[in-house]
């Protein structure tokens, strides 16, 4: 029973240990995750600042760009191309600024020719699908044209734009009639520019005074005009991708534009990751929106956290301190409860040996002098009586002599067991010395009963006993005495047991006899 609830407290300390480690362990990927996390949010918030501020500069040069227009002299496109040049020298990521009049449709064929007489002799008004080989698509009618006039840098792949109709292109014509009487900018869709690429167009009215008209110089800067910033798509995705540190988060841009509708302006590639990072690590996402007045975009966050961005060399040095305790914890505890069973073991061991004859294995004298005094303050609180028997084995040291003490032993350990099985659980035999045992019995209800189990012991011994010398047949002398008729402690009723044993000795041994008088 001890070593079972042993056992039991070894296994409990063990998973003890076990879970206080995985607990650790656990609380430190939790912690590495959540260092992960703060990361991903302070990654996340430098991104959005950087979109913002690219967002916010926009509106800030189209609202230059504007006030600009409004003072320059219709024909002074160099002054425009100086300013033009200044403001992307400053602000590299703006691809180009543009800018268109309005025409009246009545006055298309004047002032195309006024264009060819005074700055090029091929200047002519063009629909933007027929320049692209495109279909026309729908496109909002306003009453009068809306030319290309300005437009700095000039690429040599952009010089095809000069004159192109912005109302003919599918994907402005809806913007364009939103600024008229519109001082806030408009945003264009995302779309695929003429000349390679994907850029969106921020524009906005510009509304001057009417000026007196030089017919001998161009008139690109009429009373009514928008202003055009063409930002592409790559330029943004460049400053993100610049800042993004972190090369396995991938951020989506996505642009409303006046209509309502949403296109992507850029998305990121990220790295790879395996079934198990997707299987056993969380995914990071995030969204972020810019509510800009003209621009509104939203930003989209994902990070898939893998196993080698939590498992580093500090959190794999400590994993394993905890993998060797975890291993060795186990290790201490079996060796310190292997010790403390095999010392407990001893100790039953020793205590058994001091109270217990070595040869029968039966109760010794120390032992037996301990069940007296149970059963004596037994019948002091219950009145029940017991006996003591004396018995000592005839011609036992004949025995001894004539075939060798280890037959001698022989016989007393096959006596003993006889012995024991004759009584009842509850009685007590010992080997009192030599050849010689005591029996305890309890709980008797007559003096007759311990007689006849007397007579149930002499029966068991004197069988023939099988030796390594053959079969041996021996007898035994019994003396008993009764507690309290013939005396109230051990050796005044062994005394008389003895007494009583002497008599069958006298009478030629293999008998029984009872005490005759008290002590």
């Amino acid at each position: 029973m001890m070593l079972t609830k042993r056992r039991r407290a070894l296994v409990g300390f063990i998973l003890l240990a076990v879970g206080l480690t995985g607990f650790c362990a656990w609380l430190l990927l939790k912690s590495e995750i959540h260092r992960r996390e703060t990361r991903f949010a302070d990654h996340v918030e430098k991104i959005s600042s950087i979109v913002r501020n690219q967002l916010d500069t926009n509106e800030a040069v189209l609202a230059g760009f504007s006030a600009f227009l409004q003072a320059v002299d219709q024909y002074d496109s160099e002054a425009a191309t100086r300013y033009a040049s200044v403001v992307l020298t400053a602000y590299p990521h703006i691809y180009m600024l543009e800018a268109a009049r309005a025409v009246p449709i009545a006055e298309e064929a004047a002032f195309e020719a006024l264009l060819r007489s005074t700055w090029r002799s091929d200047f002519k008004l063009k629909d933007f699908p027929s320049l692209t080989r495109q279909p026309p698509l729908p496109q909002v009618s306003l009453g009068e044209t809306w030319p290309v006039l300005f437009m700095y840098p000039l690429l040599p792949q952009a010089t095809a734009i000069y004159g192109v109709r912005l109302e003919t292109v599918a994907y402005l014509s809806y913007a364009l009639a939103r600024t008229h009487n519109n001082p806030k900018p408009v945003v264009s869709p995302v779309f695929s520019m003429y000349e390679g690429g994907s850029a969106y167009i921020l524009m906005r009215s510009v509304s001057r005074p009417d000026q007196a008209r030089d017919h001998s110089k161009p008139n690109f800067f009429g009373s009514a005009m928008v202003a055009l910033l063409l930002i592409k798509t790559g330029s943004l995705l460049e400053a993100v991708e610049h800042a993004n540190v972190d090369s396995h988060v991938r951020i989506r841009a996505v642009l409303k534009n006046v209509a309502g509708a949403e296109s992507e302006v850029f998305s990121t590639v990220h790295g790879r990751v395996g079934f198990l990072d997707r299987l056993l690590m969380p995914l990071l996402s995030d969204r972020v929106e810019i509510a800009s007045a003209s621009q509104p975009m939203t930003l989209l966050f994902e990070r898939q956290l893998r196993l080698r961005d939590v498992l580093t060399v500090e959190i794999m040095m400590i994993l394993a301190l905890l993998g060797g305790g975890l291993v060795l914890m186990p290790m201490v505890l079996i060796r310190h409860f292997r010790a403390i069973e095999k010392a407990a073991i001893e100790h039953e061991r020793s205590a058994y040996r001091a109270s217990h004859d070595v040869l029968t294995q039966l109760p010794n004298r120390y032992l037996f002098s301990d069940r007296f005094n149970q059963a004596f303050s037994d019948w002091q609180l219950n009145g029940v009586p017991f006996a003591v028997l004396l018995i000592d084995l005839d011609h036992f040291k004949t025995i001894n002599d004539q075939y060798g003490h280890e037959i001698g032993d022989q016989v007393l350990r096959t006596v003993a067991a006889r012995m024991l099985q004759a009584i009842r659980t509850g009685d007590t035999i010992a080997r009192y010395g030599g050849d010689e045992f005591v029996v305890l019995m309890t709980d008797l209800m007559t003096s007759e009963s311990a007689e006849i189990k007397a007579e149930k012991l002499l029966d068991a011994i004197c069988k023939p006993i099988s030796t390594s010398a053959g079969e041996l047949s021996v007898t035994c002398s019994i003396g008993v005495s009764l507690c309290p008729l013939h005396g109230r402690n051990l050796d005044t009723l062994l005394n008389a047991a003895d007494r009583a044993m002497y008599g069958v000795k006298q009478l030629g041994r293999k008998g029984i006899a009872m005490t005759e008088s008290g002590p």
